[in-house]
């Protein structure tokens, strides 16, 4: 994934998934934007769900998840240097 990570225009590599790894999570959680774009290097395979089938697949982790929403806005915190809202789910 890529960020803008100092605000401007030029992009940053924040990280890099493998076979089996997966992305987008939080959006899926928060239903907010995602923090950072994924782009596909070389041939990839990649499962595109909306927050519906997510939250089928996921089930009962879903509340877990809300749960630690503090846990992923500290990793946010920590790629972007900056605080990311991602209060009031599920209200």
């Amino acid at each position: 994934t890529k960020s803008n990570k100092d605000g401007g225009n030029q992009e940053v590599e924040i990280a890099r998934c493998h076979k089996g790894q997966y992305f987008g999570e939080l959006a899926l959680v928060t239903n907010k934007p995602r923090a950072a774009s994924a782009y596909a290097v070389g041939d990839v395979k990649c499962l595109v769900m909306d927050v519906q089938a997510f939250e089928r697949l996921l089930g009962p982790c879903m509340d877990i998840m809300k749960r630690n929403i503090s846990h992923y806005e500290e990793q946010l915190v920590k790629m972007f240097g900056s605080s990311v809202d991602l209060g009031n789910l599920g209200q």
